[in-house]
């Protein structure tokens, strides 16, 4: 995929950036669901290893001009998890071994 230039007047604009290539894909699968067209831009540098480093690892989420403000409104609203939603288990009791 092309990288579509945010600031070059071609009609998208940058909604979101992330660390992660799954948040940015959970964010478009939002914005899409709306109705509103996204793009997901992995930027991140794959050579291993090399630790999280912020300047290599950028996700950017790109939205149509026309719809940026949809876009924007959409990503501040808060999203009400299911009542039956429980913590996830991640293993770590926070003890140190």
């Amino acid at each position: 995929m092309t990288v579509p230039e945010a600031r070059d007047g071609d009609g998208w604009v940058q909604v979101a950036e992330v660390g992660q290539l799954w948040e940015g894909e959970l964010i478009a699968g939002r914005l899409r669901a709306a109705g509103i067209e996204a793009q997901v831009v992995d930027q991140t540098f794959h050579q291993e290893p090399l630790p999280k480093v912020r300047s290599f690892a950028v996700v950017r989420v790109l939205v149509p001009k026309e719809q940026e403000e949809e876009a924007r409104r959409l990503l501040a609203e808060p999203v009400d998890l299911p009542e039956d939603a429980e913590p996830a288990d991640d293993g770590d009791d926070g003890e140190v071994e």
